[in-house]
């Protein structure tokens, strides 16, 4: 593991500025910790996977908390010594004395969607956005153990879940082969990672990413859409049943002009799901910008956000996270240059923090006292408290080695 981690340093550090991330190194190592920061903090905070059930109940109650922050995970790139891109998994440790990233080499792709084993939490399956990379990697080792091909004439959509058994896995992907970007939820052994037989549609197109919840039965999917200008491919959220792949419920925007991207649900089923601008819109219109929309269960309502910010938040709306204690739902607009947090109750800003540039990753440490944030063409990793919502004076990472889109929290 230590060679693999130090040739993945001494690339990572040699290398120059690259793709949207622009990824442009510093020196490691930690910055401040978290007892620097203004303010009281959480004692707990949300989580991105909700609980057995997806229905909503009056029991306030957020997800358990455990009394650390965590390991920070997820995706990096940049170009080597030659000029060649090389990709990196970044881990970085909160609890350590002074925390810094050690990150994994060889990986061979951007990684996205970062799904943990049940039983063996350390190992992952790391799948591409809109590629063919797909890996089954053991983060306590820095070990690639296996790769995994999608289907025929398929490429693999970003995420995926394992079934509450640990028995199965579900992973979103496309037909990109006959050109109609079809959603089709794959199902493998999760032993063998083999394909199996029986597949399933998304109900959409373009499908990204999935929750599992109702105790294993259905997988809440996101289908980006086709084109702004294919009405007959619009964006949804489906709820399907993963036993016959009929869609229980399909949520859909008012709104045209947005796609489906990423979701995050609490345990009693509330949703917010982000958005980027639909293919086709100009990077010059006044409609590329995201969004985000809120779906309450108890009223079956879908309500995408209506606040000035929305002409800040250009291009995509990327990551999110909920804090479902105080139901505060963070997001991030790397295009823009913005954090915003909203109240998902009333779907009303809360604030926007503007000084963390390119901001991609959002989620929570263990504890749920901080909002977890990765940003900046240096990759730093900046801790929000998740009460008062200031953030860090310093990052508590310098470089985090996540350039990706997401960076997750894992019990390691």
């Amino acid at each position: 593991m230590n060679n693999d981690m130090d040739n993945a340093r001494r690339s990572f550090i040699r290398a120059g500025a690259i793709g949207s991330a622009g990824i442009l190194l510093a020196a490691c190592g930690g910055g401040n910790t978290p007892g620097n920061v203004p303010g009281n903090a959480l004692a707990n905070g949300p989580s991105n996977t909700p609980g057995p059930g997806g229905e909503t109940s009056d029991v306030p109650d957020g997800p358990e908390r455990l009394d650390r922050l965590g390991v920070v995970v997820g995706g990096g790139k940049a170009k080597d010594e030659n000029g060649e891109i090389a990709f990196f998994v970044g881990v970085n440790n909160l609890d350590a004395l002074k925390p810094e990233a050690k990150p994994i080499g060889e990986i061979g792709f951007l990684g996205h969607g970062f799904t943990p084993r049940l039983d063996k939490p350390h190992i992952v399956l790391i799948t591409e956005k809109h590629g063919q990379g797909c890996l089954e990697l053991d983060l306590n080792a820095g070990k690639i153990l296996r790769r995994v091909k999608a289907g025929e004439g398929r490429e693999f959509y970003g995420h995926s879940a394992f079934s509450p058994d640990g028995k199965l896995w579900y992973c979103t992907e496309a037909n990109t082969e006959d050109g109609s970007y079809d959603g089709v939820l794959a199902v493998r052994d999760a032993a063998s990672l083999e394909l199996r037989d029986k597949t399933f549609p998304t109900h959409g197109v373009s499908p990204h990413d999935c929750i599992l919840i109702d105790d294993g039965d259905t997988l809440v999917i996101t289908n980006g859409g086709g084109p702004v200008s294919a009405a007959d491919a619009p964006a949804c959220v489906a709820y399907v049943n993963v036993k016959t792949g009929e869609a229980r419920k399909v949520l859909k925007f008012k709104d045209n002009k947005i796609n489906a991207g990423h979701i995050t649900m609490t345990s009693r089923g509330e949703l917010v799901c982000v958005s980027a601008p639909r293919e086709g819109i100009a990077n010059t219109s006044d409609d590329w910008r995201g969004a985000i929309t809120f779906y309450h269960p108890d009223k079956d309502q879908f309500v995408t956000a209506d606040d000035p910010i929305r002409q800040k938040m250009k291009g995509e709306t990327l990551s999110v996270a909920i804090h479902e204690e105080t139901m505060v739902v963070g997001a991030t607009n790397p295009s823009g240059d913005l954090v915003t947090f909203w109240d998902f109750k009333t779907g009303k800003l809360i604030k926007a923090i503007t000084d963390l540039l390119w901001p991609r990753g959002i989620s929570l440490t263990l504890d749920g006292r901080w909002f977890v944030v990765t940003h900046d063409q240096a990759t730093h990793m900046t801790l929000i408290n998740a009460q008062t919502l200031v953030p860090q004076d310093k990052p508590i990472v310098d470089m985090s080695y996540i350039a990706g889109s997401h960076n997750f929290v894992f019990d390691l």
